[in-house]
């Protein structure tokens, strides 16, 4: 009499159900708790012109996380309780942020608690693949108000002093001080959303996901990233020096109505160019 292997199907899609239950009911709780900071976000993108990216740096995530679709089949999931004590961060600064009203604790708490709750629940393998699409969230997180004007000082200043060296070397007759440039036709002030603190967040990300597609190596990617600052710096000194030219050489109005308030995919289109080219010499060293 032969005998059969009976394989317990049953008993399997049962845990299945369970997990996908416990995942759902995850979820939940979560958005639950965080919808007040979901919400602070979503309304800190639409009104800050140096965060508006925040729309779209989920869906990026989501795209690196479908390029590696094969790879996380291929992971096993594994609960790591590590990730409880990630979880437990994120809502103390929720909490926190809500008791002292520190609003970039409250933007912080979001993407920290998720990063608890998803190592929790798929464990230490599988957030190692999936380790830059989630530090990529971060991008999105708006920098608290002291960090902007802490660095747009410097930046104002260096923007100013660098913009007024180029053109004086390119023969323009420009005077500085501090921030403020005149020419006998024209005159401007570098004001903070002019010291390129608006495009660096956004270029740093950009930069970020340049180095992550196409750098094998961890210091190759390092080196992409790292150069988003300069090539930040640097574009934003060819952009007021193309609105002092216009300024000087054509017509005020138009410099400062068109080119100054429609010139930031001309830094864009720079600032790509710069990463492209850094991107060719990394990978011939």
């Amino acid at each position: 009499m032969g005998l059969q292997v009976v394989e317990r199907q049953p008993a399997v899609s049962a845990m299945d159900r369970r997990q996908v239950f416990f995942l759902l009911v995850s979820v939940a709780l979560f958005i639950g708790f965080f919808l007040p900071s979901m919400a602070y976000l979503v309304n800190r993108w639409s009104s800050s012109d140096e965060f508006s990216h925040g729309f779209l740096v989920p869906l990026v995530s989501l795209f690196l996380l479908w390029r590696k679709r094969e790879v996380i089949r291929q992971t096993p999931l594994q609960v790591c309780r590590w990730g409880l004590l990630v979880l437990a961060a994120g809502l103390l600064m929720q909490i926190a942020s809500e008791w002292a009203s520190v609003t970039f604790l409250k933007a912080l708490a979001v993407p920290v608690a998720l990063g608890g709750l998803v190592w929790y629940l798929i464990g230490t393998q599988m957030i190692r693949m999936v380790l830059f699409p989630y530090l990529f969230l971060y991008f999105a997180v708006p920098w608290p108000d002291f960090a902007i004007e802490t660095l747009s000082v410097p930046l104002q200043h260096f923007s100013a002093a660098s913009s007024a060296m180029l053109l004086g070397l390119m023969g323009v007759p420009i005077e500085r001080d501090g921030v403020h440039m005149w020419t006998p036709r024209f005159d401007v002030e570098v004001a903070v959303p002019c010291s390129g603190i608006r495009s660096m967040v956004a270029i740093l990300g950009i930069a970020a996901l340049v180095g992550y597609l196409t750098q094998s190596r961890l210091w190759g990617k390092g080196v992409v990233f790292l150069t988003g600052i300069p090539i930040t710096m640097l574009a934003n000194v060819l952009r007021i020096s193309a609105i002092v030219l216009m300024g000087h050489y054509i017509n005020a109005d138009f410099a400062m109505t068109f080119f100054h308030d429609y010139s930031s995919p001309f830094l864009f289109f720079i600032s790509a160019l710069s990463l492209l080219g850094v991107k060719k010499i990394v990978e011939r060293v």
